[in-house]
C-alpha cells in the first residue's frame, strides 16, 4: 500500500518538473522500497513473537556441571552461559559492563525485546545458578528471578553488591558525590539503606547458617533469602533489631577513621592506602570504605601488628576505574622474615597466599596452627595478630619500594588485568635483585626511621601526615634504594671526581629517590665552588642544557648541614615557574643523614629559575634570589622539618661549598 502511494506520487511529481526516469531505474526503487517495508514487517512479527514467548517464571536450581538451560551468574562454567564479572566469563556480547555481577544482571534485564542480542536470549532461560552464596551472588540471583521489582530498586541493589565484594560503602556525602554515580546512587539515605539491608543479610547468615566462606549450607541459604529478600527490600526498618548491631559497628568504625588524628594515608602512585586504626576492633566495611579507588591496603595497628591485603577489585573485572595489577606478596614476605630474622619466635613468619586467590593477605601468623578460610577472609578482629619488630615507617617504606619494583613501567587500566598478563608479569619479575637490595640498605642502617626522618621520631612524623603523596610517601619516611637504570641494573653511582660536599655513600643513599627513567651510573661534575669559585653566572653557564642535576649545599661552620636538590629537568633563568613533581630537595645531616621531600599536592608548582630551586611552596627550605659573595642560603627557621609556614621568620644560613652534577654525557630531554 504505501510502494502503491508513494510512486504514483513521485511520478506526478517527476512529470511535472520534466523529469524522466528509466524503466530500470523506477524497478530498483520499488524494489527496495518494498524490501524496507518487508524488513519492519519481519521486525514486528520477531517482536509479537518474543512477546509471546517471553518467559515470565523463573527459578534457583543448586549448581552443577551438567548443567543445560540454564543462566550461571557470579561465577565461571565449563559449557553454561554466564552474568559474571570474573576474568574468565562467557558473558553475552555488547553487554554494557558493571563492576559487579549484580550489576551485569541488571544491564542485561533492560535488553528489551525489540533489541534483543544476546543478552535478551539468555535471560529467558527458566533458571539461574551459582556456586556459592555471598552477597553478589544471592542479589544477582534474586534480580533475575524478581526483575520488576529488581529494577525498580537497582542503585540500591547495585550499591549493595560493592559493599558485599568490595566493602566498600559510600557512607558520607562526599562519597555519594564523588562516586554514587558508579551505582546511582544520589544521596546518602540510599547508601545507607543499602547497608542496612547488607547487614541483614550478614546478621541473619551468622545467626542461623554456617560462617560466610565455608560453602556447607549453600542451596539452604538461597532457599531461606529468596522468599523474604523482597518483604525486607520495601521496608528495612520493619527487621531492625537483625541489622542495627552491625550496621552501628560500621558507621562508628568509619567515624574513627575521620577524627582529628589523621590515620589514611595515600599513595595514589602505587594503588596503596596505608590505614592506621587504634585497635583491631573495625569492621571491614568501615575500613575500606576509606580505600575506594585504591587497590592494596596496609593496616597498621598499635603495638606494631600489620596486615597487607590486595583488594577483591584485582580479581575480578573492574570497569568503573582502573585498576592496578597485582602483584605477588610472597618475595615481599621472604624479605620480611629474613629481616625479622629470629625475633619473632617459634612458628611466627610472615606469610601470604599467591596472587591468584580472591584476597591475598600479608601477615605474620602462626604456621603451627594456620587459619581457616573463613578466618583468613572475616574481620581483622576474628584473627589473633602478631607483633613485628619493624617500625612502621620502616614498614610503608618497604611496601611502597615494593610495589614500585613490581610495577615499574605500568599503569591502571580499566577491566583489570587478565590472568595471562598477571603469570607473565609476575614471572618476570627479578625480586632477588630487589631484596638483595634493600637487604644491603637494612644492614646499613638506612632503613631506621630514626635515621631518616632527620632526628625526628620518623613514625610519629608518619603517622601526622595525611592526603595523597606523591612520589611513594617521600618524606617522613625512610627511602629504600631500587631506582633502576633502563637496562634493569640498580643505580649503583660513581662520580667523575670526588665531592667535596658529600661522599658517595650520600649520593647513594638519594638512590630510591630518583625517578628510574632519570637514574645514572656515572655522574660528572658541573660546577663545584671549590674548584671553580663562587659565582652564579658560572653555575648558570656549565649547567646550561643539562638534565637530569643534582644541586648539593654545604653549610659553613661545626654543623655542617648538607642539603640540595634534584631537577629533572635543565635550571634556566626566567620570570615563570617551571618543571614537573619529580624534582625533590633533600636534606643530609651529618649524622644521621637522609630525607627527601617530593612535591606533594597538584596545587605545587615546580622551580623557578636556578637561584629559586625549591621555591614554589615544596616543603622545604627556599633557595631565594639572594645569592651573594660568599655564598647565602635564606630559609624558613623551620627549614630542617621540611615544613616552610607562610608566616616563618627568616635566617641567613652561610654556605660553605656547593655543587652542581649532571648524569655525565647527556643532554637535556625533550618534555612532552
Amino acid at each position: 500500500m504505501l510502494v502503491a502511494t508513494v510512486l504514483p506520487r513521485a511520478a506526478g511529481f517527476m512529470a511535472a518538473t520534466g523529469v524522466k526516469l528509466p524503466a530500470v531505474a523506477i524497478l530498483s526503487i520499488q524494489a527496495c522500497l518494498a524490501l524496507c517495508v518487508l524488513a519492519v514487517l519481519v521486525k514486528l512479527l520477531l517482536y509479537a513473537t518474543r512477546l509471546a514467548l517471553r518467559k515470565t517464571s523463573f527459578n534457583y536450581v543448586p549448581f552443577s556441571h551438567d548443567l543445560k538451560d540454564v543462566l550461571v551468574t557470579d561465577c565461571i562454567h565449563t559449557h553454561a552461559r554466564t552474568l559474571t564479572h570474573h576474568k574468565v566469563q562467557r558473558n553475552p556480547t555488547r553487554l554494557r559492563p558493571a563492576d559487579t555481577s549484580t550489576g551485569l544482571v541488571l544491564n542485561a534485564l533492560k535488553a528489551t525485546a525489540w533489541s534483543a542480542g544476546q543478552a535478551y536470549e539468555w535471560c529467558q532461560l527458566p533458571r539461574v545458578s551459582t556456586n556459592h552464596f555471598d552477597v553478589d551472588s544471592f542479589l544477582a540471583v534474586w534480580c533475575y528471578i524478581n526483575r520488576n521489582l529488581a529494577l525498580q530498586r537497582e542503585a540500591v541493589l547495585r550499591h549493595m553488591a560493592r559493599i558485599g565484594d568490595f566493602r566498600e560503602a559510600f557512607l558520607s556525602p562526599q562519597l555519594v558525590a564523588t562516586h554514587g554515580s558508579v551505582d546511582g546512587i544520589t544521596n546518602i539515605r540510599e547508601a545507607f539503606t543499602a547497608l542496612k539491608l547488607v547487614c541483614w543479610i550478614n546478621s541473619v547468615e551468622r545467626t542461623h547458617f554456617s560462617a560466610p566462606y565455608e560453602e556447607r549450607d549453600c542451596d539452604a541459604k538461597f532457599s531461606f533469602f529468596l522468599p523474604r529478600f523482597a518483604e525486607v527490600l520495601s521496608n528495612p526498618e520493619a527487621v531492625w533489631q537483625d541489622w542495627q548491631d552491625e550496621y552501628r559497628e560500621v558507621v562508628s568504625g568509619f567515624d574513627v577513621l575521620t577524627g582529628d588524628l589523621p590515620t589514611v594515608e595515600r599513595h595514589s602512585a602505587v594503588g596503596l592506602v596505608v590505614l592506621r586504626p587504634p585497635e583491631p576492633t573495625l569492621h571491614y566495611y568501615s575500613l575500606f570504605s576509606h580505600t575506594i579507588g585504591y587497590d592494596t591496603v596496609l593496616t597498621m595497628y598499635d603495638n606494631q601488628c600489620y596486615e597487607l591485603e590486595s583488594k577483591y577489585t584485582q580479581f575480578v573485572s573492574c570497569r568503573s576505574r582502573p585498576v592496578w595489577p597485582r602483584v605477588d606478596m610472597g618475595p615481599l614476605a621472604r624479605l620480611l622474615n629474613r629481616m625479622e630474622g629470629d625475633a619473632l619466635g617459634p612458628h611466627l613468619r610472615w606469610t601470604c597466599a599467591r596472587f591468584t586467590d580472591t584476597g591475598p593477605v600479608l601477615r605474620i601468623e602462626n604456621t603451627a596452627a594456620p587459619l581457616s578460610k573463613a578466618q583468613r577472609y572475616g574481620h581483622p578482629y576474628a584473627r589473633q595478630l602478631h607483633r613485628s619488630t619493624l617500625p612502621p615507617a620502616t614498614l610503608v617504606a618497604i611496601v611502597v619500594s615494593y610495589l614500585e619494583y613490581g610495577m615499574q613501567g605500568l599503569k591502571p587500566k580499566h577491566g583489570g588485568w587478565t590472568w595471562d598478563e598477571l603469570q607473565a608479569l609476575n614471572s618476570g619479575v627479578s625480586w632477588r635483585e630487589w631484596e638483595d637490595a634493600v637487604w644491603r640498605q637494612w644492614e646499613r642502617g638506612e632503613l631506621d626511621p630514626d635515621a631518616s626522618a632527620g632526628g625526628l621520631d620518623g613514625a610519629a612524623a608518619v603517622s601526622r601526615r595525611q592526603g595523597s603523596l606523591s612520589g611513594g610517601g617521600a618524606g617522613a619516611l625512610p627511602r629504600v634504594g631500587v631506582a633502576m637504570t633502563p637496562g634493569g641494573g640498580f643505580w649503583e653511582p660513581t662520580l667523575s671526581e670526588p665531592s667535596a660536599v658529600m661522599p658517595l655513600d650520600d649520593f647513594r643513599a638519594l638512590a630510591g629517590a630518583v625517578p628510574a627513567r632519570l637514574a645514572a651510573r656515572r655522574w660528572q661534575l658541573l660546577y663545584g665552588s671549590a674548584r671553580d669559585g663562587i659565582s652564579l653566572r658560572t653555575l648558570y653557564r656549565k649547567a646550561a642544557g643539562r638534565a637530569p642535576t643534582v644541586l648539593v649545599v654545604r653549610e659553613a661552620g661545626a654543623c655542617g648541614h648538607v642539603f640540595g636538590a634534584f631537577a629533572a629537568e635543565a635550571w634556566k633563568s626566567g620570570p615563570r615557574f617551571y618543571g614537573t613533581g619529580e624534582t625533590f630537595v633533600f636534606m643530609l645531616r651529618c649524622r644521621p643523614p637522609r630525607r627527601a621531600a617530593h612535591w606533594i599536592s597538584s596545587s605545587s608548582r615546580p622551580r623557578r629559575g636556578w637561584a629559586s630551586a625549591a621555591a614554589a611552596r615544596l616543603p622545604c627550605g627556599w633557595i631565594t634570589s639572594c645569592w651573594r659573595e660568599p655564598a647565602t642560603l635564606v630559609t624558613p627557621s623551620q627549614a630542617p622539618s621540611f615544613l616552610a609556614k607562610r608566616n616563618s621568620r627568616w635566617r641567613l644560613w652561610s654556605c660553605g661549598n656547593y655543587e652542581a652534577w649532571a648524569r655525565e654525557g647527556r643532554r637535556a630531554e625533550a618534555v612532552g
